[in-house]
This record gives structure tokens, sequence and C-alpha cells, in this order.
């Protein structure tokens, strides 16, 4: 796990301080910026049906340039799919883009058949129909391509979007709830755009390694938005959409983070936070208090990935304004939110050991310490010259060959085939599963298909108390591991597996990916 030390807070916020950057800045600024676009809601139709129509589209990102791009329903991104706990849909994908995709419900507790990872291909000018039988407490999931090896550039392009959960035990709860007014999410990404506006990927040593290194940040496809909000408590549904970056969150006016949620649902009660730290695939709902009508910006703080510090995330980035100046809000801050089945005192045995393991490690840092990264974020001191060398490395670093490429990386010592099923869990039955690394020492949030689970442990102590609730993405790194609770409900056979990968979207395209039957 990448633990946010103290020097790292005060440092980053000292930056913040120094930038003058922030809400008292905006207001000069409001007619230049973007308003935070908000994804429609789309609930089934006639016959219980949910259409996804996956395209392409384009959009001007920075100035006026054309980005070609991919979207669902749209040119971006796609709609916040809103269905109950206990209602059955038919969900139907339409694939208008020019190459295979699949659609991938990320924290759905479905079968294998209904999951749309890798097995369930969709061709050019096809369409995709699967039933979802929605069983599992409120949530705010999301959905995305699992294409097998391109699920990275086509997430890059456009394709993902929120999947929502209701439930009537969350619908007691005075939580804020008008989407778009007081309920607002927040898809947070990071691109790079080539010299003539188009979306930067490359499939090279340091993207197989390191990941996705952008330099231009979005939240819902727009740059530093501005959201008008009611004014009141605020619930922030929180996606790390990007494909490698986690972020260090935080209020550029120090008001506190209430998390009230984490991937699979609710909390037993918000827990408090000034900083939260937020994974590729993490979901967190948070509270904001905007009761004072105070306009703040959603800031992100350098982390602790040596090549996610180049500029202009070496300091405090401004994300997102919230100005909390609209109607007045009647949600609230619950003192308790739901109950959480208690673990069982007695454990399972560990019945399934996965290992992260990279086999090109060195390929892709030797060249970075070659070019004075290491040693750039020893100093603390952001040196343009090593920023140019290692840009370079980023962009100009030749692709790997697919064969280079699909074994760089593994899960237990092999990088995966989408022939081979490399082991079985047992259905409807409490598992124990330890996830570790090799000897790469690097952050892999780990996603598993078809549960959420709840972390025992972390690198041998309790998990921080908002990853403590329902979860589908256990975090590693530094040589340490997570301990998880999991039960599996459906089956998955062997022509639609269950996958458990690093959710670091290149780790997963180069072979950090396993599959299993129930």
């Amino acid at each position: 796990m990448v633990q946010l030390s103290r020097r790292t807070v005060l440092l980053a916020g000292a930056a913040w301080t120094a930038t003058g950057f922030g809400p008292r800045n905006v207001r000069a600024k409001e007619s230049a910026r973007p308003s935070l676009p908000i994804p429609p809601e789309l609930r089934a139709g006639a016959g219980g049906t949910i259409a996804l129509d996956a395209r392409p589209g384009s959009m001007r990102f920075v100035g006026d340039r054309e980005t070609a791009t991919y979207g669902i329903n749209g040119p971006y991104l796609g709609p916040a799919v809103r269905v109950r706990r206990g209602e059955k849909v038919v969900a139907q994908v339409s694939n208008n883009v020019p190459e295979n995709i699949t659609m991938h419900w990320h924290g759905l507790i479905i079968p294998g058949a209904a999951d749309g990872g890798p097995h369930q291909v969709i061709p050019p000018g096809k369409r995709w129909q699967t039933e979802l039988s929605i069983d599992q407490p409120a949530a705010t999931l999301w959905f995305h391509p699992h294409y097998y090896p391109s699920t990275a550039q086509e997430v890059i392009k456009g394709l993902a979007g929120l999947f929502i959960i209701d439930d009537e035990e969350s619908g007691r709860l005075p939580l804020p709830s008008r989407w778009g007014v007081d309920d607002i999410p927040l898809i947070i990404q990071d691109r790079r755009f080539t010299p003539d506006g188009q979306f930067f990927d490359r499939m090279n040593n340091i993207a197989v390694t390191s990941g996705y290194v952008g330099d231009t940040a979005l939240v819902n496809g727009a740059v530093y938005p501005q959201a008008r909000t009611a004014r009141g408590w605020i619930r922030l549904r929180i996606l790390n959409g990007s494909n490698a970056r986690s972020y260090i969150l935080t209020a550029s006016d120090g008001r506190s983070l209430y998390v009230i949620g984490s991937d699979g649902g609710l909390l037993e009660s918000p827990v408090e936070l000034k900083h939260l730290l937020i994974h590729v695939g993490e979901r967190f709902e948070v509270l904001v208090d905007g009761r004072d009508g105070r306009a703040f910006d959603i800031v992100t703080l350098p982390v602790a990935q040596d090549i996610m510090r180049l500029p202009p995330f070496d300091g405090p980035l401004p994300l997102v304004t919230i100005s909390p100046d609209g109607v007045d809000g009647t949600g609230q801050l619950p003192a308790s939110l739901v109950v959480l089945p208690a673990l069982p005192q007695q454990l399972p045995p560990t019945s399934q050991e996965l290992v992260m393991n990279m086999f090109r490690d060195q390929q892709g840092r030797i060249p970075l310490k070659t070019a004075g990264l290491m040693a750039m974020i020893k100093s603390g001191k952001t040196d343009p010259a090593v920023v140019e060398r290692v840009v370079s490395l980023i962009v100009n670093e030749p692709a790997l060959s697919q064969s280079e490429q699909l074994s760089t990386n593994g899960v237990n010592g092999k990088p995966f085939s989408i022939e081979r099923i490399d082991f079985a869990a047992a259905r409807n039955q409490d598992l124990r599963w330890r996830i570790s690394e090799g000897n790469d020492l690097m952050l892999h949030p780990v996603h598993i298909h078809g549960c959420q689970f709840r972390i025992i442990s972390r690198d041998g102590k309790p998990p921080e108390a908002e990853r403590a609730g329902w979860k589908d993405i256990a975090p590693i790194s530094a040589g340490g591991a997570s301990e998880i609770l999991v039960r599996f409900p459906h089956p998955a056979g062997r022509d639609a597996p269950y996958m458990a990968h690093c959710h670091i979207l290149e780790h997963e395209d180069s072979g950090m990916m396993t599959q299993f039957t129930v």
C-alpha cells in the first residue's frame, strides 16, 4: 500500500499555499472554465432493457483541438446506469466502434456468463445482450471494456460509465440524493495528448511497468471544471477511472471529507479524513459540508509513485471547484449508516494465494533511474531537464511487440492465457485468500470479479477504516500483502470464467491477470 507520510502532507500543503491557486482566484476566471459535466441517469426502459451504444466521437479537451474519442450513448464516457436491488434488467450493448470490445460490470455480483469479461467479445457492428439480476446493497459501481489485450487503450479513448445501485436501506437515510444538485459524480482520469490533440497511447517498457502517465487531469471529461451545487451537505461519488494513477484527495480549505461508502456499499459509520488515498478502479462516496456556501477545490496531492510525480502532479493540483451556492440542501450526515456482517471469529484457512509478478520491472525502471527520476524525487525539487528526459522515454520508447507485451507481467509466475483456467473456487463458501507481490515492490490494486469481499488485513494490520467495508479492489505494494474474506454466490464456467487482476490496466493488458471457475 502507498502510505501517506506526514512529511508528504506538510510539503504538499506548503506548496498549495505557495501556488496561489484555489477558489479565491476562481471567480475572475469562471467565464473561461467549463461546468462540471453530469452524466445523465439511465434507467431500464420498456421491457426492463438498458441500451448502451459504444460509438466513436470527438471532444475538445484542451484549446480548440478536436480529439477522437469513444463514448457510450455519447461522445465520451457514458451515462450513469441506475438500478434497484431486487430488479432484473436486460443490458443490451451495441458495438459501433471499429474494434472488438466487451462490457464488464465492475463490482456487480453476477454469474460469469453475464460478467462481461474477456470471453464475452462483441465484434464491431454486433450487439451483446445479458440479464443482470441485482442482489446486493446500494453502491457506486462502474462499467468498462475488458477485451484482452486492449482494455487500456479502449478506456483511454473514453469507454467507461457509472453503475449505481439503490436500495431501501440506503433510501431511508437522510443522505443527499438529488442527482447533479447535491449528489455529484466525479470520474477522475489523467490523459496525455499528442501534438495534434489526440490521446497518447503506447505500450512500451515504461507503460507495461509503470502504467499510463498522463499530464492532464480530467473530471467527468473536463479540465478543472466547476460544479454549482446545493448549499448544504454534498455527496461526492468518486471513481478513480484512471489507467494507473492513484490520487490523494483533499479540500483546498482543509474542510473534512466524511467517507460514507467504499467500492461495494455504505460503511457502518462515516470516517472523517483530511486526505483520501484512492487507487485505480476504487470508488468512495464522500460527504462534504457546504452549509457555509463557500467555494472550495478538490485537490490531488503528490503520491509516492516516482513517475506519477511529474508536472503538474509534482505539487497540489486542483481538480474541480465545488461552489455550494445554490438552493438549500436537505441532506444530512448520519451518525450511523448500515450494519455490516461481522467477520467470523474463526477464519477459514487460506485457500488461494495470488502473487502479482513483473518480469521486466528492471527494463522499465533502469531507463528512468538513468534519466535522473529517482534522484529528482529524492531531492524534493522538480528539475525541468530530468522531466524532459523522462517524458521522452514515456512517449518515444518503441512499442513492444504483442508477444513481448503479453509476457511482461503475470500472476503466480505465469502470464495470462485466455486458453488456461488457473484454479477453481468453491461456491457459496467463505474463502480466505492472500494477495501479495513478487520482488518489484510496486503498487498493485487487485480486482476480483463476481464478488464483493472484506479485507481482513493489510500487511498484517487491520485495514484503514474507509476500506473496512465491502470492496472489490485490494491494494498491495512495497512487498506487502492483503488478506481477504470472499464468497462467490454464482457459478462461472470454463467458457466464461471470472478474472483476478491488477487494475493498473497496462499491467492487466500485459499478463498480470488470472482466470478461475466457480
